[in-house]
């Protein structure tokens, strides 16, 4: 189908007007302006594209793209590789566009027109890279090593991509070992821009930027992202739909929403000098770092706001997929309603769950989570929900290892209500600043366990308060059995009677408690 005549006109009049300007730079001088990079770290670069004219621009229609294409696969990428080698620009008209995987060369713009959709093959079409179809491809992803690549719309709202999650959903949970590829991957090269689209009911990741490190220097901002909370009971629940995660260095997020299955935004191994600001994040499960997290270190979240978020700041790791993590801050942050406001863990694996007293230590190796120099400023969270959960809705929640403890982590100024005291295990140098309150938010006729501001186990050292303000509820101190650690039978008291007994590790009321 042919593009409208006076649209196109239009269209390619606006560009000779653009080419005339004769700037270089002239895709990404907003950019430029917002780049908002930390004191100390090397600016991210954009793409280098040259200045797109009518000679330049192609349309998918001219290389035989239709809206009632069942498979539009070959002519787009057609389209694409008709790109020149010094650049141009590929456009997506208003209309759905059914399309399997393509790739982009280096010096493209990739454009979707306001009302363009590019739809993913729905499931069951879409090629299978290997036989039974169980390691699919990503939709977008770029040739070995290009650069300077921009993925764009003219529309943030109309201009989509639509993964067509559903059935993949279904079949994910189903067959676990399904791979699913993302909507959008730079797997490769550098300077990657991505922005003013939304991407909805992804198959599995929405944008990813690099791979095993071998992506880098990417922008994201201005992008929506909508899938189905993975918790949801009214609808099909989408899985593992990370927002856009982050495989490599130098990137920078700012002005997204995500609301979405998994990590809003997640770091991962290789993810260094990593800046995300001024978003907002719903369903999911937060700003995200892990749980693959070797060679990561110097990342900064700031200016977000989260609603229902599964979790707030999270960092989670285990042994065998770690190294040295470090120079982490997050800070100017809002939350409301998170289960998980501050979530520090080194035992991701969900087949080892040992109570903190009992966890078993294991030779310290290059690859033992080493959390360390963490910042967490100006941040206030409310409404986290009661869990009767060992490992979650607690306020600040802090589970390091025996063998390699999490240190040096500041909190300055934070606020966070929940109805749970601290959890805080295996760490060093854990300092409360300017003004910190822990809020037990629990009613009193609902307190049954955790009625103390913090339970402190495992051997934590430097342990600093400097709450100024800690406010619990309190209720009637009721009567429970107690053992000790060998499972001996001490008799029934109150929890204020064991908290004289000598010090030591007891069992009361089927908790663990720490008597100093």
């Amino acid at each position: 189908m042919k593009t409208n005549l006076l649209q196109r006109t239009f269209f390619l009049s606006l560009l000779t007007l653009l080419s005339i300007r004769g700037e270089a730079d002239n895709h990404v001088v907003a950019e430029q302006a917002s780049q908002n990079t930390p004191e100390g770290w090397q600016t991210v670069n954009l793409p280098i594209i040259p200045d797109i004219t009518p000679h330049n621009t192609i349309y998918i229609t001219d290389y035989g793209a239709t809206i009632s294409s069942a498979d539009n696969t070959i002519a787009i990428q057609k389209a694409l590789n008709a790109v020149p080698a010094s650049g141009g620009m590929v456009v997506i008209p208003a209309g759905e566009w059914l399309c399997g995987p393509v790739k982009l060369k280096s010096k493209t713009i990739l454009h979707l027109a306001a009302h363009a959709t590019l739809k993913l093959l729905p499931y069951g079409i879409y090629p299978a890279i290997t036989s039974g179809g169980i390691k699919f491809d990503n939709f977008i992803d770029v040739q070995k090593n290009a650069t300077d690549i921009i993925i764009e719309g003219e529309d943030k709202y109309t201009s989509l991509f639509d993964g067509q999650g559903k059935e993949w959903w279904i079949a994910y949970e189903n067959n676990k070992s399904i791979s699913r590829g993302a909507v959008i991957r730079m797997s490769k090269g550098t300077r990657f821009l991505i922005r003013n689209v939304m991407v909805k009911n992804a198959p599995g990741v929405n944008i990813s930027i690099g791979q095993n490190g071998k992506g880098s220097h990417g922008t994201v901002h201005d992008v929506i992202i909508r899938e189905p909370a993975s918790t949801t009971k009214t609808e099909q629940p989408s899985h593992n739909t990370d927002g856009i995660s982050v495989w490599g260095p130098y990137v920078n997020i700012y002005n997204c929403d995500i609301d979405n299955g998994d990590d809003n935004v997640v770091v991962d191994s290789d993810g260094r000098f990593v800046h995300v600001w001024n978003c907002t994040f719903g369903n999911g499960h937060g700003a995200s770092m892990g749980s693959y997290t070797s060679n990561m270190h110097d990342i900064l979240w700031e200016n977000i706001n989260f609603f229902n978020t599964e979790s707030g700041f999270r960092l989670k790791s285990q042994r065998g997929r770690s190294g040295d993590v470090y120079n982490i801050t997050f800070r100017n942050c809002m939350m409301k309603n998170v289960n998980n406001p501050i979530y520090i863990e080194c035992w991701y694996d969900k087949s080892i769950k040992p109570e903190p007293p009992y966890a078993p230590s294991a030779l310290q190796t290059s690859t033992t989570p080493n959390f360390h120099d963490i910042l967490i400023q100006n941040v206030t969270s409310v409404g986290t929900p009661y869990k009767k959960s060992s490992k979650s809705n607690f306020p600040v929640y802090i589970y390091g290892l025996p063998e390699e403890h999490v240190r040096n982590i500041t909190f300055d100024n934070v606020l966070v209500q929940a109805e749970k005291g601290m959890f805080v295990a295996y760490c060093d140098n854990i300092n409360f600043i300017n003004g910190c309150k822990i809020i037990n938010s629990k009613s009193t006729s609902k307190i049954i366990e955790e009625q103390y501001q913090a339970e402190i186990i495992g051997n934590c050292n430097s342990y600093v308060t400097g709450i100024n303000t800690v406010s619990m509820t309190t209720s009637t101190d009721s009567s429970a059995k107690v053992y000790d650690v060998q499972g001996h039978y001490l008799g029934v008291m109150t929890q204020n009677q064991l908290l004289k007994k000598k010090p030591g590790i007891y069992l009361w009321n089927s908790k663990k408690i720490l008597v100093r």
